[in-house]
């Protein structure tokens, strides 16, 4: 009677040993769970990377139509980022001046 259960003992053990084996093989295995889980936080960040860049493009493409289609909004684009006036138009600049010691 002893004897059966040292052999089961031993076969239970080795099954349990194997089981963990297993499951540490295909945690660490080159395309196991781990590497896995890695690859689908990449595809993630890239996707909303993606998602972005598509924003971003949309809204430059609107910018691009309107440069291309309305004068008034080149002539502000210009004057805002250039500093451009308008014929017969001064700036008077009210900042105040820093002092030199």
């Amino acid at each position: 009677m002893r004897i059966k259960f040292q052999k089961y003992r031993i076969i239970i053990n080795t099954g349990l040993l194997l089981c963990l084996a297993l499951v540490i093989w295909v945690y660490f295995a080159p395309y196991g769970a781990k590497n896995y889980l890695s690859l689908r936080q990449e595809l993630t960040n890239v996707s909303s990377e993606v998602d972005n860049l598509r924003q971003q493009n949309l809204a430059l493409r609107a910018e691009i139509n309107e440069i291309k289609h309305d004068p008034n909004y080149l002539k502000k684009i210009a004057r805002q980022n250039y500093n451009l006036l308008k014929k017969n138009e001064m700036i008077f600049d009210f900042s105040k001046k820093k002092k030199r010691k």
